[in-house]
């Protein structure tokens, strides 16, 4: 039986799926959020590290759509404390990471109290009130709340970006949100065929 994206089984699927990686959970506050898909956390050694959110790509700042994206990742996590997974590392020297409001209920005592550990390769603000009502929408469990990443993909704020995500869990179940939020026309959609940020770069190098 395939697991539903989104749900119990899924979730467990993808501990075991870190597990096997070396994928460690670590946790820190929110200190900075530069635009849409990337946010400075302090983590619980005083280290600032650069986070970019696995699996999405948000209009740059200076791009249509962009501020809007900043604004709402700034609502949703500034000033707040977040509980990480590093999947990566990208060429800028930032952590490719799962954000989450909320610990994952297997990995709420395990938290790693130190650094944020290296990739297996090489007070709160008020949530938007529509990715909030997204929980109920997709079926999650309140106590599997606080997917940052699949937030901004329901809230219409970014792009699935299916190149590079590649898990079974997250990946599938953020295809679907984002999916959903493209046939509903919100956040970016309501214009008319909005230009990928990977064009823009490309357009404005």
């Amino acid at each position: 039986m395939l697991a539903r994206p989104g749900s119990l089984l899924g979730l467990l699927l993808a501990l075991v799926l870190w597990t096997v990686a070396g994928l460690e959970p670590w946790q820190g506050l929110v200190v900075g959020v530069p635009d849409g898909d990337t946010i400075v956390v302090r983590d619980e050694r005083g280290r600032d590290v650069r986070v970019r959110l696995y699996g999405i790509d948000a209009p740059e700042l200076h791009q249509r759509g962009g501020e809007q994206a900043r604004d709402l990742l700034l609502r949703m996590v500034m000033d707040r404390k977040v509980y990480l997974v590093t999947i990566d590392r990208d060429g800028y020297g930032r952590d490719v990471a799962h954000v989450r409001t909320r610990p994952l209920p297997w990995a709420s005592a395990g938290v790693s109290s130190g650094e944020a550990p290296r990739a297996a390769t090489t007070p709160p603000r008020r949530q938007d009130s529509r990715a909030a009502a997204s929980f109920a929408a997709d079926g999650l469990p309140d106590e599997l709340a606080g997917d940052v990443n699949g937030d901004m993909l329901r809230a219409g704020q970014a792009w699935f970006y299916g190149d590079y995500c590649r898990l079974p869990y997250p990946c599938l179940a953020w295809y679907f949100a984002a999916g959903k939020a493209r046939e509903t026309n919100i956040g970016l959609w309501k214009t008319r065929n909005p230009t990928p940020p990977w064009e823009w770069r490309r357009k404005n190098r």
